[in-house]
């Protein structure tokens, strides 16, 4: 069963979290006199919020400041892994059929299923064929060594 939880702010300023079905006083004050201010459908989340709402202003800038730039740095690393060799060897794994043959227009599906647009699949078996991991064996397509 999932459970809904809530981000409560005290009328002394303090966050804290619940659960929406027994609202809790605050652990700061004790007051009961809270006031909702969202709902989530995971406890991490809530954790996450009430820490934030929790934090001096200057402090949040800060934090956030880090937090987005970290997300930016691993979207770059993550952006260049995913065109990178190892997977366009999954992909090219992927579009081979049951007997070993990789034809051009399977990997060019594949790769534009994946969102590749470069390298093109041209450019991936000749490269392919350079390093003695394919070998022709018809017009278009080739069998793995």
């Amino acid at each position: 069963m999932d459970e809904t939880w809530i981000l409560v702010r005290c009328i002394c300023g303090n966050s804290f979290g619940s659960r929406k079905a027994s609202f809790s006083s605050c652990p700061r004050c004790g007051s009961s006199k809270g006031k909702t201010q969202k709902e989530f459908e995971s406890s991490e989340r809530l954790a996450e919020a009430v820490a934030a709402s929790n934090l001096p202003t200057q402090i949040k800038q800060e934090v956030e400041t880090r937090v987005a730039s970290e997300e930016s740095r691993r979207a770059a690393v993550q952006e260049k892994t995913r065109g990178g060799p190892e997977a366009i060897r999954r992909i090219m794994r992927q579009s081979t059929s049951d007997d070993g043959i990789l034809t051009l227009e399977g990997l060019s599906t594949e790769l534009e299923k994946e969102g590749h647009v470069e390298p093109s699949a041209e450019q991936v078996i000749g490269q392919a064929e350079m390093e003695g991991i394919l070998v022709r064996s018809g017009p278009d397509s080739w069998s793995w060594l």
